[in-house]
């Protein structure tokens, strides 16, 4: 189902296939100061001047010598320009979005107040080019985002969307939708991304806190006594005449916060739980802001049927028709071998499937295996093919004594069975980094609250109620035969009519179902560099 949104969004990029000629060259006659003096700008920036303008850094230069040499340099926020009377709108869009963590000095704000006050020509053309280069950089940092995600994480694989923001300037202008209107059907239209703001919104209204903080130090446990005991009370319990020993009542605190928080329950204060504790008002801002712009880097349009798997959440949503249809936990790869943020199309699935092992995995962790105990190895149903025979053979077949990383060239493979490390089913959205989602007999891992135990895949925790879901919606008969097939012990494949959109997505700071918002801990540390990249960003365009 697509929302309101998503139709605004539609409606604005359907602008940009305007033809930058439709805005009348005639225009140019009637303000030759200020054309002039866009001219004599690009000019000096054609000869290598830098692109600042009263103080103040463009943010788009390149765009903004394009849009105005295809309208011959004619005006359009001045001296009778199209959008004249949307410049008291241009900085109301700029305010807003600092909702939205943007820092409304990027776009800049006050030489732009200074300016509208002013009427000396050279004062007209500052404003005129200020409010262009405010509205391009608006329009391509809501649309797109404020940072390039592949400067800043490789494992984002997901495409940005297409903004060509000079046309949208110039259909604005045109069509009289106004800049508000246009710049607004820019942000991500999930009503997730509104509840971020609205809880932005909550958290920098609550004015400066103090919080207590608990340095770092060795691990925290219940029966110890010391003076960090005491801060941990004062934080969870409040203000009072706290005892210095970690008791009963502290650790159910403990527990509930962890819990809370998606960490282990253990009542263990270790560095993990120490950075959520520690968090402050700026730095729940700074995470809402680094979660806001990661929904700004993916597509706006979704179908009424997808997938979503959110990494740090560890948990997977089924969507039909605009609402969740199937929720479950997941497991999703260690620290060091990350989970791929990218979206593909699930096209089929397998019921007792074989695992074809990735060579690097073969390499890295089976063949140490092999060398140690190759018979049981086979025993667990490990067959390997040397490079360029028809056959598998057991892998106690082979001598492993002497074969190295560099020299292994065997295609290894599990068969089908009870400890097959993709479980009863597996789930395939063909993709270069080889990773899908499957089953997995490691059940118990279900039971931790943060599951980073994968080698990349990501394990459901009931994918037969995936199978069904996903069968059931094609009418396919096999849909209540799932358990049946996988008792059968037969390898099925089973191929989708319509195959089903899966974004693999990382927010650190997301809505429950029930609207709420809740943080997880960032189990890649991928939230500082953004919120670094981010604060970085904000600082360059600074008063020359």
């Amino acid at each position: 189902m697509e929302t309101a949104g998503g139709r605004r969004w539609r409606r604005t990029l359907s602008k940009a296939f305007l033809i930058l000629t439709l805005v009348p060259v005639a225009a140019t006659a009637a303000v030759p100061d200020v054309a002039s003096g866009v001219r004599t700008f690009l000019e000096g920036l054609d000869a290598g001047d830098a692109p600042i303008v009263a103080g103040r850094s463009l943010n788009e230069p390149a765009r903004l010598s394009q849009l105005y040499r295809h309208r011959d340099h004619a005006p359009l926020w001045v001296a009778g320009g199209e959008l004249e009377a949307e410049a008291a709108s241009m900085l109301t869009a700029i305010s807003q979005s600092v909702a939205h963590g943007f820092s409304a000095e990027r776009y800049h704000r006050s030489a732009l107040e200074s300016l509208s006050t002013a009427a000396q020509d050279d004062a007209r053309l500052a404003l005129e080019l200020l409010l262009t280069d405010a509205f391009l950089s608006q329009a391509l940092h809501r649309g797109r985002g404020a940072v390039s995600p592949p400067n800043l994480d490789a494992d984002w694989q997901v495409p940005q969307a297409e903004i060509d923001a000079g046309n949208l300037l110039l259909a604005t202008a045109t069509e009289g939708e106004g800049v508000l209107g246009t710049l607004d059907g820019l942000w991500p239209p999930d009503p997730e991304y509104a509840r971020l703001v609205a809880r932005r919104a909550e958290i920098a209204a609550g004015g400066e806190e103090v919080t207590v903080q608990i340095a770092g130090g060795p691990l925290i446990r219940p029966g110890q006594s010391n003076d960090r005991v005491v801060l941990l009370k004062e934080r969870l319990l409040g203000p009072g005449a706290h005892t210095p020993v970690y008791d009963d009542a502290l650790r159910r605190e403990v527990e509930t916060f962890q819990r809370s928080a998606g960490l282990e329950p253990d009542g263990i204060v270790g560095d993990n739980t120490l950075e959520v504790l520690n968090a402050t008002r700026v730095s729940w801002l700074d995470r809402i802001d680094a979660n806001l712009e990661r929904w700004r880097w993916l597509p706006r349009e979704t179908p009424d049927t997808y997938i979503r798997v959110n990494i740090a959440a560890f948990t997977l949503r089924a969507m039909d028709g605009g609402d969740p249809a199937l929720t479950m936990n997941v497991i999703v790869g260690r620290p060091y071998r990350r989970t791929p943020v990218f979206t593909e199309t699930l096209k089929y699935l397998v019921l007792n499937p074989y695992w074809n092992v990735p060579h690097s995995i073969a390499v890295k962790d089976k063949l140490p295996l092999l060398k140690a105990n190759a018979a049981a190895e086979a025993a667990r149903g490990y067959q390997v093919r040397p490079h360029g025979a028809e056959d598998f053979v057991a892998v106690d077949a082979v001598d492993w004594e002497a074969v190295t990383p560099r020299s292994f060239s065997y295609h290894l493979r599990q068969r089908p069975g009870p400890e097959n490390a993709l479980g009863q089913s597996k789930f395939m959205l063909p993709n270069p980094y080889a990773v899908y989602l499957h089953d997995t007999p490691s059940r118990d891992l279900f039971a931790r609250q943060e599951r980073t135990f994968s080698s990349g895949c990501i394990r459901l925790e009931d994918p037969v109620a995936l199978a069904a879901w996903l069968l059931r919606r094609e009418q396919n008969r096999d849909a209540e035969r799932v358990p049946q097939l996988i008792e059968s012990g037969e390898t099925h494949t089973l191929y989708l009519k319509s195959p089903v959109p899966v974004y693999l997505v990382y927010f650190t700071a997301f809505s429950l179902e029930d609207g709420t918002v809740t943080f997880r801990r960032d189990i890649y540390e991928r939230d500082r560099v953004l919120i670094e990249a981010l604060k970085s960003q904000d600082s360059e365009w600074t008063s020359i």
